[in-house]
């Protein structure tokens, strides 16, 4: 039986369903450590330098980083380490995004071109082609 004295609230507790019930920005748990809290969003982190700054840099950013992202180089900058992990985690998703781009092209311009060898595949009296 519920207890009536028991107020249940979704910022206290985790109940929430949503990250905006919870009031926060993140639905990963941080935990302080880089390699587990990237790992949470899929990162394969090797290595990584953080740096907390004493007074805010020119970009405004009090935390700053190095990190070897699946031997790929990435700095990056934030006002904190919660900041800092939600923008690399943004970073790759970008980087992931960009390259899952270049190759549906590169896939449409192979098509091309074998297409241009091979036009008998080409139906010019229906919208069927090989694909």
């Amino acid at each position: 039986m519920l207890n009536n004295s028991e107020i249940f609230n979704a910022a206290t507790n985790s109940l929430g369903t949503s990250t905006h019930e919870t009031g926060n920005n993140s639905p990963i748990v941080l935990t302080g450590n880089p390699y587990t809290d990237l790992a949470a969003y899929g990162i394969d982190l090797h290595g990584c330098t953080i740096r907390y700054l004493r007074t805010p840099n020119r970009s405004g950013n009090t935390v700053t980083g190095r990190f070897n992202i699946s031997g790929r180089e990435e700095t990056a900058g934030a006002i904190s380490y919660e900041a800092l992990i939600l923008f690399l985690a943004e970073k790759r998703k970008e980087r992931i995004r960009y390259v899952a781009e270049c190759h549906a092209r590169k896939r449409r311009r192979n098509f091309a071109s074998w297409l241009s060898r091979h036009p008998e595949f080409t139906f010019h009296n229906c919208n069927v082609t090989f694909m």
